[in-house]
C-alpha cells in the first residue's frame, strides 16, 4: 500500500537534515571545519557562554554523551575551553579563536537560512516559527 502523505515527523527530519548537510557543505567550501553538530553547540554556548555539558544537552534536547563528544571535538580546536567550577561539573566557555569564527559562521549560516526560506512570504515564516515553537511545547510539556 502506498503512503498517502509523507508525516509530519519525516518532513521535519527531511528538512532539517538537509539544512544540516546545506550548512556543512557551505562552511566545508569556504575553508571552515566547522560540522553541523558542533555549529549548534558552539552557537548555543556563544550566546550563553558558561553552561555545563547537561545544560547545554538539556537546551538543544540532545543526549549527553553526544554533547561531550561534541565539546570534546570544539575543545581539540580550540573553539573552546572547560573550566571545572565544582566536582563533577565543568563551564564550557569559548575561546578568543571561537569568538572570532562565529561572526563568520552565523553570516554563513543566515545565508543557508535564506537559502532555505527563499520564496516564502514573511507572514509564512512566522507561522512556522510559531508552529514549530508549539510542535515542541506541546511534546515537552507532557
Amino acid at each position: 500500500m502506498k503512503e498517502d502523505k509523507p508525516t509530519l515527523g519525516f518532513l521535519l527530519s527531511r528538512a532539517s537534515n538537509s539544512m544540516a548537510a546545506n550548512m556543512n557543505s557551505t562552511l566545508k567550501k569556504k575553508g571552515i571545519d566547522l560540522p553541523h553538530s558542533q555549529f549548534v553547540v558552539l552557537r548555543c554556548l556563544f550566546f550563553n557562554d558558561g553552561l555545563s555539558q547537561l545544560e547545554i544537552a538539556k537546551l538543544l534536547s540532545k543526549d549527553a554523551a553526544a554533547i561531550k563528544r561534541t565539546v570534546d571535538n570544539l575543545e581539540q580546536k580550540g573553539l573552546v575551553i572547560r573550566t571545572q567550577v565544582r566536582t563533577l561539573k565543568n563551564s564550557i566557555c569559548v575561546t578568543n579563536e571561537g569568538h572570532e569564527l562565529m561572526p563568520r559562521v552565523l553570516t554563513i549560516a543566515q545565508e543557508v537560512t535564506d537559502k532555505a526560506l527563499q520564496g516564502i512570504d514573511d507572514e509564512y515564516k512566522t507561522l512556522l516559527w510559531d508552529m514549530l515553537n508549539k510542535i515542541y511545547e506541546n511534546l515537552e510539556n507532557q
